[in-house]
């Protein structure tokens, strides 16, 4: 299992990066369940519909680096989602959610990834997660279907249940590890142009820049 912080820690400042991460979806899916399961460690029993937005905080630690998530709680009403689309910028990650109970939910996941296609940036992180797995006698949605949904579309695919707590740290763990996976690339790939540019204003011209540049003649 992945390494993090304990619960006294969870919404302190971090002095590591932090990430923006939409959970989206339709109404009623758990999202907000989802959320409150995961940073306040306990299962909502009077949980109320979201309008508009909701967000939380949580600071963790991951292979003994610190990273702050910002969550956000997106409302899944038709009434609130042109208001939802402007909350894209800026995010790092999505977690798309459907109900494994309610088919209509899971309908509607492809136009929900095209809201992300249309309004997150170009590299966010996108993880898929059925929520509402204890309810098996009323499953609606089988796993395989989400499994199969998921590879259609490259993500990676959870269910989970914010009642009996599964799978709900293991998501959102995963997405914070493919967020702390993107940055190492994204600073490593900063630190080689920045080698390039000070060989060249030193005049040490890297070696397959020289032999791209040399005269055939």
């Amino acid at each position: 299992m992945m390494g993090m912080s304990e619960k006294g820690a969870l919404n302190r400042e971090s002095s590591g990066p932090s990430y923006k991460i939409l959970l989206i979806g339709g109404s009623s899916v758990g999202k907000t369940c989802l959320l409150r399961r995961y940073v306040e460690g306990d299962f909502p029993t009077n949980s109320k519909a979201t309008l508009g937005l909701d967000f939380k905080i949580r600071t963790m630690v991951l292979d003994r680096e610190e990273m702050r998530l910002q969550l956000w709680d997106t409302s899944g009403q038709e009434r609130f989602r042109s208001m939802t689309q402007a909350y894209y910028r800026g995010a790092a990650g999505v977690v798309l959610v459907y109900d494994v109970t309610a088919e209509d939910s899971f309908s509607t996941l492809s136009d929900w990834l095209g809201d992300v296609g249309m309004y997150a940036p170009e590299n966010v992180k996108v993880i898929l997660v059925g929520n509402k797995c204890d309810a098996e006698e009323v499953r609606s949605v089988s796993r395989q279907a989400g499994e199969e949904f998921a590879k259609e579309h490259g993500l990676k695919h959870f269910e989970a249940s914010a009642v009996t707590n599964q799978n709900v740290v293991e998501a959102f763990e995963y997405l914070a590890r493919l967020l702390m996976e993107q940055e190492k690339e994204r600073l490593k790939n900063a630190e080689t142009v920045e080698t390039v540019d000070i060989q060249r204003v030193n005049g040490n011209v890297p070696t397959e820049e020289k032999k791209k540049s040399s005269c055939p003649c």
